[in-house]
């Protein structure tokens, strides 16, 4: 029998419990904004995750671990395009890591998935029971115990780094002490060391490293308990899609049931669960740091534990310098408060409104204004099967008229600038993050596949940058 509900009817540590003791057999979805993630699990085991969000995909996770190269990782998807294979082993076949190693890294990619689950606490879920186990190729087996206690443990230490990086938009600096030898001598713990310049933001940093948000901002967080780096400021940061104007209102006011959990009259009520930290809102002026006692640096033993997830051999490209944002801040999500639901019909009438409009534009070829507004129904819907097929149909035709008339896919790109000059500009993290990945040898294709961006995402940021001639196309 499906179930469908909010992670704020039922946590996610409830959820999977009750799943893994029923025994059962099928695939718990989870959605949120835009991102779908999935929990494949077999008589109460979890035997594998997938996720659309193209930062958490296997590729991209072996690229964080240090395993395979951006070239690598690009010589396998474009095989992939042409076989359909599994990623995982199209890398093995290239001799980029060995089946074993693979095992390996698709278990952590789980544990890793699952997780980054413990912030969703306004998701849709969905689980679908099935006769057996859906799970794609190299199957692992998870204990939902196991997984539970190391999320919950994540979870509190993400709150706790948040009470102090509570915005993407902080910017680090070096105090002037030297770090412990187990980070200079670790390449990824150094790179990481090297890109804390005063200058970049922390959303920056995790792009440029490919990073998982916790291993990277853990380690942020860790220099910056022990004194070694501090808050130089706080850069706005904006989207630079415009909001477009909002519609009827989209969530009902009093949910109605659509289908109740049976819960087991002698399990054990479910626990409440910690509010996450709040938010502080951004601002443009230097932030103070509060005079706190001198902190103890870590000795080289507690900082191997913490780059034990590095591996020393990481390949990281040079990066431009950062840039100020000095766009207005983006205005913080608010999601719809629903528990184990349907939608009423005054919400059912704004989601058609809004996707009668997304039609009417793309109708037009106006892909990118249908894709504004289906984003923002995203934020305030997520789980609407038909909002989902319809974003899908937008990304894929935008994709097409993207690399058919200004983004030609063989094109190599080239900067108009020096590295220098782009100190002036209006850089948000994802256009940083292409400009440093455009070295006039790779073709436009090249850098799409290599990017922890949507497809759509990764070519609207180019076409941002062509428009404001920071780019040009050359013949291949």
């Amino acid at each position: 029998m499906p179930l469908y509900g909010t992670l704020n009817s039922m946590p996610l540590t409830d959820l999977l419990q009750w799943l893994c003791n029923a025994r059962v057999t099928g695939t718990l979805r989870l959605e949120l904004d835009r991102v779908s993630k999935s929990i494949h699990i077999h008589e109460g085991l979890i035997t594998g995750c997938s996720s659309d969000d193209p930062a958490q995909r296997i590729g991209q996770y072996l690229l964080n671990r240090g395993q395979i190269t951006e070239e690598q990782l690009r010589e396998a998807l474009q095989l992939q395009e042409l076989s359909g294979r599994h990623l995982g082993t199209l890398l093995v076949d290239l001799g980029a890591l060995s089946a074993e190693q693979l095992s390996e890294e698709l278990e952590a990619q789980a544990e890793e998935t699952i997780y980054s689950l413990f912030d969703w606490d306004d998701a849709v879920f969905r689980f679908q029971e099935c006769d057996k186990d859906k799970g794609e190729g190299f199957p692992v087996k998870l204990r939902v115990e196991d997984v539970l206690l190391r999320g919950l443990k994540r979870y509190d230490e993400m709150r706790q780094i948040r009470g102090v990086f509570n915005d993407p938009g902080i910017v680090l600096e070096t105090t002037g002490k030297q770090p412990p030898a187990a980070v200079v001598e670790n390449r990824m713990g150094r790179a990481l060391w090297e890109l804390v310049n005063g200058e970049r933001t922390v959303a920056e940093i995790l792009l440029q490293v490919h990073g998982s948000e916790y291993v990277v901002t853990k380690f942020l967080y860790e220099l910056h308990r022990s004194g070694l780096v501090r808050i130089a400021r706080v850069k706005e940061i904006a989207s630079r899609t415009p909001e477009p104007p909002p519609v009827e209102q989209s969530v009902a006011e009093s949910p109605v049931v659509e289908q109740p959990i049976a819960v087991d009259a002698d399990a054990e009520p479910p626990t409440a669960k910690a509010a996450p930290a709040e938010t502080a809102a951004p601002t443009a002026v230097p932030v103070p740091e509060a005079p706190v006692p001198e902190p103890e640096v870590p000795d080289d033993e507690e900082f191997e534990d913490l780059l034990s997830e590095f591996t020393p051999n990481m390949d990281l490209p040079a990066a431009p310098p950062a840039t100020e944002t000095a766009t207005d801040p983006v205005p913080p999500k608010e999601l719809p408060e629903t528990g184990v639901v349907s939608v009423e019909d005054s919400a059912e009438r704004s989601l058609d409104q809004s996707l009668e409009k997304a039609r009417k534009l793309m109708t037009g070829s106006e892909f990118e204004k249908a894709l504004e507004i289906l984003e923002r129904v995203c934020r305030e819907q997520p789980g609407e099967d038909s909002l989902r097929r319809l974003m899908a149909e937008a990304e894929a035709a935008f994709v097409e008229k993207a690399y058919r008339h200004f983004l030609p896919p063989s094109k190599v790109l080239v900067l108009t600038r020096t590295t220098d000059s782009l100190k002036t500009e209006d850089l948000s993290p994802s256009e940083f993050f292409m400009l440093s990945r455009i070295d006039g040898t790779w073709d436009i294709k090249s850098i799409i596949q290599i990017a922890p961006l949507r497809e759509s995402d990764a070519l609207r940021t180019l076409k941002r940058l062509r428009e404001n001639g920071l780019i040009e196309l050359k013949a291949p």
